[in-house]
This record gives C-alpha cells, sequence and structure tokens, in this order.
C-alpha cells in the first residue's frame, strides 16, 4: 500500500467520522422532537379541546338557567313552570352544534387516541348528542323525567371531560419524565460518538506516527550515521512505499559509496604494489639472467647424455617462467587487457605442469596432468592464463602435507572447457570460502593476497569463472580441496573491468 493511498484511507476514515457523528446529531435532534415535543404540543391541544367544549357546554346549560355543581346532579331556575324565549332555544341549539363541531377536532390529535383511548371523541359526540336530544324532547312535551334525565346526562358528560382533562394531564407529566429519560439515552448516545471521533483521531494519529513519522526518523538517523562515515547502516524497509523506496535508495547508494571507497583503497594499494613490483623486478632480473647465463654455460660443457644436462635444462626453463611472472607483476597495478588467440591446450599445460615439478618434488608431493577429454584447443591469452594456472598449483601444493598429490585436469564440454586443480590436503575452512578471491586476503604466513585476486581478473576477462570448492565435508583433513577455472571454447573476453565485480562466480575461493 502506498503512502499516497494510506494518507487518503485516514483522510476517508476522519469523514466517515465526521459523517457519522453529523448523522447522530440530526437523528437525535429528531428523536428528541418525536419523543418529547410533539406529543407534548398534542396533549396540549387535546386539552385546549376539551376545555373549550367544556365551557360550551356550561354556556348551554346557562342559557336553561342551569349550572353544574359536583355533588349535585343539577339544579334549575326557582319555579315549576319553565318557560323559554325563542331566542335562549335557539342558542342553545347553536352552543350544542358547535360543541359537537369542536369535539371532532379531538379526531385529528393522535395523543387523544393514543392516552385517552380510539373510542374518545366517539363518545363524547355520543353523549352531546344525548343531552341535545333530552332538552328537545322535554322541550316538545314538558315532561319532568325527561327533564331531570338530561341534566343527569349533562353532569356525566362535565365529569367524563374532567376525567379526561385530568387523564392528559398525568400523561403529560410521564411524558416529561419520559422526555427526561431520552435526553440521557441521547446524551450517552452523543457522548459514544464523540468517543469514537476521538477513537478514530488517535488511531490516526498512532497510523500517521508509525507509517511516517517513525519512518522519516529512520532515515534521519541512517542520513546522520552514514554522514559520519557508517557506510555498513542499512535502512530497515518492510514495504514498497514511498518512504520504503526513498530507504532502498539510501541502501543502495550507501553500498555504492561502499564499493567506491573499497574501490579506490585497492587502486590504492594496487598501485603501491606496482610500485614496489618496478623495483623488485629490477633488481631481480639481473641475478635471474646471470643465473641463466650459468645454466645455459654449464649445459654447453656438458655431455649430450648427462643427467644434470637435464637439470640445467630445467632450471633455463624455470628462471624464463620467473622472468615473464615478474613481467605480470609489473602489470597487477595496470588496466587488463587479454589478447585472445587460439591455442594448443596439451602441450601449453604440459609445459605449465613441468615448470611447477621441482617445487612439488621438493616437498615429495606427487605431481600429475589429465588431459585425456582436453579439447585440442582453445581461445584464452597465453601468458595471463598461465599466471591463473601457476597461482592455483603453488597453492595446491602448499597445502599438501609430505606424501600428498596434486592432479591438474582439463574437460572439454559443449560450449566451454574447464581447468581443475585437485589436492589431498586439509580443505578449506568454511567460513574463508565466501571470501578468497578478495584482493588481499590471505591466511598464509607472508602471503600478499593478490595472486588468487589476480586469478580472478584474468578469469573474468576471459568471460569465465573460477570458484573452489571441498572435496569430501568440508574442512576435514584428507579431502583436499578442488579450484575450477570455466572458461569459453569461443571467445567472449571481456576488455574492461568496470562494473563486473559480480559477474564472475568468485564466491568459493582458496587462500592466495
Amino acid at each position: 500500500m502506498s503512502l499516497h493511498t494510506r494518507f487518503l484511507l485516514l483522510l476517508g476514515l476522519l469523514g466517515a467520522a465526521v459523517i457519522a457523528n453529523i448523522g447522530v446529531t440530526v437523528w437525535t435532534v429528531g428523536l428528541l422532537d418525536r419523543e418529547q415535543r410533539r406529543p407534548v404540543e398534542q396533549i396540549g391541544s387535546a386539552l385546549g379541546v376539551l376545555n373549550d367544549t367544556k365551557r360550551i357546554l356550561w354556556d348551554q346549560a346557562g342559557e336553561f338557567g342551569l349550572f353544574v355543581i359536583p355533588g349535585r346532579v343539577a339544579e334549575a331556575t326557582p319555579g315549576e313552570g319553565r318557560t323559554f324565549s325563542p331566542e335562549r332555544v335557539r342558542k342553545f341549539r347553536v352552543l350544542g352544534e358547535k360543541a359537537l363541531e369542536r369535539i371532532s377536532d379531538l379526531d385529528d390529535i393522535d395523543a387523544s387516541l393514543v392516552r385517552a383511548g380510539v373510542n374518545t371523541a366517539a363518545n363524547l359526540r355520543s353523549r352531546i348528542t344525548r343531552v341535545n336530544s333530552g332538552f328537545e324532547t322535554y322541550l316538545d312535551n314538558g315532561d319532568e323525567a325527561t327533564w331531570q334525565s338530561s341534566l343527569g346526562e349533562l353532569y356525566t358528560l362535565h365529569e367524563f371531560i374532567e376525567r379526561l382533562e385530568a387523564r392528559l394531564i398525568h400523561e403529560t407529566r410521564l411524558s416529561a419524565a419520559h422526555g427526561a429519560q431520552m435526553q440521557q439515552r441521547l446524551m450517552a448516545t452523543l457522548i459514544s460518538s464523540i468517543v469514537s471521533v476521538v477513537i478514530v483521531l488517535l488511531a490516526a494519529a498512532w497510523l500517521f506516527r508509525r507509517w511516517v513519522l517513525v519512518r522519516v526518523s529512520r532515515l534521519g538517523v541512517a542520513a546522520e550515521r552514514i554522514g559520519r562515515g557508517e557506510f555498513d547502516h542499512r535502512v530497515e524497509v518492510q514495504g514498497n512505499d514511498e518512504l520504503d523506496r526513498v530507504g532502498q535508495q539510501i541502501n543502495d547508494m550507501t553500498q555504492t559509496i561502499k564499493t567506491m571507497q573499497a574501490e579506490r583503497i585497492d587502486r590504492e594499494r594496487l598501485a603501491a604494489i606496482g610500485d614496489m613490483g618496478r623495483r623488485l623486478a629490477h633488481n631481480i632480473r639481473n641475478p635471474l639472467g646471470g643465473i641463466r647465463s650459468l645454466a645455459e654455460l654449464s649445459t654447453l660443457e656438458l655431455d649430450e647424455a648427462s643427467p644434470v644436462r637435464e637439470h640445467q635444462q630445467r632450471i633455463i626453463r624455470t628462471v624464463d617462467q620467473f622472468t615473464r611472472w615478474l613481467q605480470d607483476l609489473l602489470s597487477v597495478s595496470n588496466p587488463l587487457a587479454v589478447s585472445i588467440a587460439e591455442v594448443v591446450v596439451e602441450p601449453w599445460l604440459t609445459e605449465l605442469v613441468e615448470s611447477h615439478r621441482a617445487l612439488a618434488e621438493s616437498r615429495g608431493i606427487t605431481l600429475t596432468l589429465d588431459t585425456a577429454d582436453a579439447p585440442t584447443a582453445a581461445p584464452f591469452d597465453r601468458g595471463h592464463l598461465e599466471h591463473v594456472v601457476s597461482a592455483l598449483i603453488t597453492n595446491a601444493i602448499q597445502a599438501c602435507s609430505r606424501g600428498g598429490a596434486v592432479q591438474v585436469k582439463a574437460v572439454a564440454e559443449s560450449s566451454d572447457w574447464s581447468l581443475s586443480v585437485l589436492d589431498d590436503g586439509a580443505g578449506i575452512q568454511p567460513e574463508h570460502l565466501q571470501s578468497m578471491f578478495a584482493p588481499y586476503f590471505t591466511t598464509k604466513p607472508g602471503g600478499t593476497g593478490i595472486g588468487l585476486a589476480q586469478a580472478k581478473r584474468v578469469v573474468m576477462q576471459h568471460g569465465g569463472r573460477i570458484w573452489a570448492e571441498n572435496r569430501g565435508e568440508s574442512g576435514l583433513p584428507g579431502f583436499g580441496a578442488a579450484l575450477h577455472v570455466e572458461l569459453p571454447l569461443r571467445s567472449r573476453a571481456k576488455m574492461a573491468m568496470t562494473g563486473q565485480s559480480n559477474e564472475a562466480d568468485c564466491g568459493q575461493n582458496t587462500p592466495a
């Protein structure tokens, strides 16, 4: 997940939390309106209708000279003969219709239906209708029983309205208590909403610290340590987002700086060795020339059948070989360039092995050559590859104890051919297999660490590879080591060394 995507995710979480909080607030307001304000308003409207109806009925009873007193059924104006003017009768009837019309408003008020029953309005209309009908009947026939019955009905209607009002007032108190409970619940909901937003903000802050601040701090620490020259320090890379890519680039940059620094040190060392080699070659070349001259003169004085003559010829060949090595030593600090030519393998390799036989015999080592599967000819730089094989044979002889054996073997394959030098010495320590071809690495007292390093350069320039391995269990005495050089049968030599230090498989080496 990229850093950009993570920031969008954080913004999305914050936006969702804000929208959810707004939604909860809107829902809270609506719920409070439904649960507290509207029911109270409806109860108030119902009480208003009942109060108006009660006043109309009171006025209607007054038109007949009646008044309702709690504890008594009814009381009329004194006098047995009741006469009413047409105007009062008309007004009585108008008030009765008005009472019926006002009661009909209860049908539109939910509170009256819920709090007092679904038949409240119909019951009131029925009672008012009976009161009106009773007084109308009395006006028609003047029956005293009808008069008394209507008065009782009027009182009952008045009491019924009083009970309805008392009940609605009680419901108002209950609504107020319910509203207080709802307010507490809504406050708890709002607090929960606020807590959720705070949690989201804390989570966002934690993620921001983990995704950005901590990693930027690591980059800062890395920059500071690299600035102090600690080029082995690496930035921890866990993913593939923008900061991880910056960390990887810092690691790559550090590795490049370290490599360039090591190459610079190598160049300085090679330059110093080259200068020393030139002085050494100048000082040794003259004595070698004298030794060769003496060997040639001694050869001329000996009979053809003398066995010493062969020894003198071996001295001459060895001196010539050593002279070539001095010339190679002078090229160690210079850019290496190979000159590829077709070379017949068997005589070249036989001569090279023979030049080391005296060293092997002096140490009691048996040195053999196997060219049964060798190619007839191969393209390589004769002088430079001679240096490689000489370094391998010398190391193998030095690794063996007296009575040991060293074998040089050449094998042709489909498109490559290999040179292997096998010994039965103590083998290679496992921890040394990863660094043996590095410049100036050696485990031999007095070693320079440039023999196998130069061999690696030569093999790489030929487009081949060089490596070493133990022949048996790693590092156990008696099993020995094997050093291999693999070269192409078709020339693919590399004429420049820049950027090729990792192209050859040289991870397993022997001491130089």
